[in-house]
């Protein structure tokens, strides 16, 4: 996929200068490493993997998020059928509980336009997503014993602001 870098999205939070757009592929490796421990494996390698296998569907988009010109955080936004799909989320540990996640999740929102968001998640991310605004949706056992957990946002219909609930 091509991306146009001086015509794609772009979200800047006034507050912080928190600059969300889409990843040019030079960066997939700084990428990797931000994603690694959101990885079932906790790897630098299986989060390129999985930037790799989003990068291949032609509606997908990895997003990168600059904090002062420094890659802190990055997240996949793939298409699942009806509806759009978190892949994979991260923000550097030196930058975590600062809002950083929220933003990332109020844009993948907004790039979802009417489709609704999805995401799959352990115990150890549920709380995140549940204060944001997501809505169980389903769970299930992995074959590794740890349950895994469907959720689904919706943006609002009435105009208000995706991000009031998060």
């Amino acid at each position: 996929m091509s991306v146009d870098f001086n015509t794609a999205p772009i979200f800047i939070d006034p507050d912080t200068g928190f600059e969300l757009r889409p990843l040019p592929e030079s960066d997939d490796t700084a990428a990797a490493q931000v994603l690694a421990d959101a990885t079932g494996e906790g790897t630098a390698e299986a989060a390129q993997i999985r930037i790799d296998q989003t990068r291949v569907g032609a509606n997908n988009r990895v997003i990168g998020g600059w904090l002062h010109d420094n890659l802190i955080a990055a997240y996949t936004l793939e298409r699942d059928g009806m509806a759009n799909q978190i892949g994979i989320i991260a923000v550097l540990p030196e930058f975590r509980r600062q809002g950083f996640g929220r933003l990332m999740l109020t844009d993948a929102l907004r790039r979802s336009g009417r489709r609704p968001l999805t995401a799959e998640t352990d115990d150890d991310s549920i709380g995140f997503y549940k204060t944001c605004g997501f809505k169980m949706v389903g769970r299930r056992k992995h074959p590794s014993g740890v349950f895994r957990y469907r959720l689904g946002w919706h943006a609002p219909r009435n105009g208000s602001d995706a991000g009031d609930s998060c």
